[in-house]
């Protein structure tokens, strides 16, 4: 059985249904001559009952939840779907009857491949190769870092390697740069692969868990010095154990990053600073006693008294009791207090007079 899947493989990236939008009678004569059964399309979707009424008899159209798009790419799973089953894996892909073909790559030219930059209002129409350099030039990216192709791909490059090409064989791209923590980058993709786990298998459903939490930990200023020791450990057991695509993409994923970016992922944990200066929990808060004007406006807005100071003396921020909540940024009309990553800015020890300039 042959399945045409125009399920968007990341939420933010629905490729195919765009381009079926664009050129509706194309799509549809393409869908017609790639010799499926049936075509999958989200549940609700304006086009879902215009697209039924196109093909016919000739080929079926099933509405599902578009919320689990990573199961739909395996073609078990998805073969699961039409007969009314939950869209479990009960193989990884090539190992069954069944295929699925990705909408994305079958309505795009020949050789060509549309993809969806984070950050972009529409997506990119490339090579079905394309080298680091390129990416980041679609993207527009300033001092770009790495390139990251999502699922099923999970392909992670290195933006020094910039002749490097890359198989954009996913419809989601994201150019990382300088700005970019690649811990938190990590992080969110952990997160995302933890909650399109099929809960098949226990690699799958237990390791996605466990990597998301260790992942999250790290971010949350709690990572222990055995976190990453415990990751490379787990990657290559899913890699090899988990019955579908997730678990094995997931820790494939995980493992690129910590080869290429392992220093900057360990000084979250041992010298519990972000460098990029972009995890919530490694941003302290501080007055700059350049601009207070010791209104006193933020003392009355930090309810965990963390802001020591009175009227006519440059205020300054108790790091231990400041919970970075954040409340007294927009409390300070004078732009005087400020958020730092791993360079924190000279403030006074204790509260100083104001003198007036």
């Amino acid at each position: 059985m042959t399945i045409v899947n125009l399920m968007p493989a990341h939420r933010q990236a629905p490729v195919a249904l765009w381009l079926l939008a664009r050129d509706f009678d194309a799509s549809v004569s393409k869908i017609a001559e790639s010799g499926a059964e049936a075509v999958l399309v989200p549940a609700g979707h304006e086009l879902a009952a215009r697209l039924a009424d196109a093909l016919g008899d000739s080929v079926r159209v099933v509405e599902r939840n578009p919320e689990l798009g990573f199961v739909y790419a395996n073609p078990s799973a998805a073969a699961k779907v039409l007969s009314g089953e939950k869209p479990i894996p009960s193989c990884a892909n090539g190992e069954g009857t069944d295929s699925v073909i990705e909408g994305s790559a079958l309505l795009a030219d020949e050789g060509s491949r549309w993809v969806w930059l984070e950050g972009a209002s529409e997506p990119v129409c490339l090579g079905a190769t394309a080298t680091v350099a390129e990416l980041a030039a679609a993207a527009g990216a300033e001092e770009p870092k790495a390139v990251y192709v999502g699922y099923p791909a999970g392909t992670l490059v290195s933006a020094a390697d910039a002749e490097a090409t890359v198989e954009l064989a996913s419809d989601y791209v994201r150019v990382y740069t300088a700005k970019n923590c690649m811990a938190n980058a990590l992080n969110e993709i952990c997160q995302l692969y933890r909650h399109e786990t099929c809960g098949r298998c226990v690699f799958g459903h237990e390791g996605s868990h466990q990597i998301a939490t260790i992942v999250a930990d790290v971010c949350r200023k709690k990572g222990k010095p055995s976190d990453l020791a415990l990751l490379r450990d787990l990657c290559p057991v899913m890699q090899s154990q988990c019955l579908c695509e997730q678990g094995r993409v997931m820790a494939r994923t995980v493992m690129a990053f910590l080869d290429l970016f392992e220093a900057e992922i360990s000084a979250h944990i041992g010298k519990k600073t972000c460098p990029a200066g972009e995890c919530k929990a490694f941003l302290t808060y501080h007055i700059l006693a350049s601009k207070c004007q010791a209104c006193n406006a933020c003392v009355d807005s930090c309810e965990e008294d963390a802001i020591l100071g009175r009227p006519r003396f440059i205020h300054v921020i108790d790091q231990k009791a400041c919970t970075q909540c954040g409340a007294c940024l927009g409390s300070c009309e004078y732009g005087a207090i400020v958020t730092a990553g791993a360079v924190k800015p000279k403030c006074p020890p204790k509260p100083i007079p104001f003198r007036k300039r």
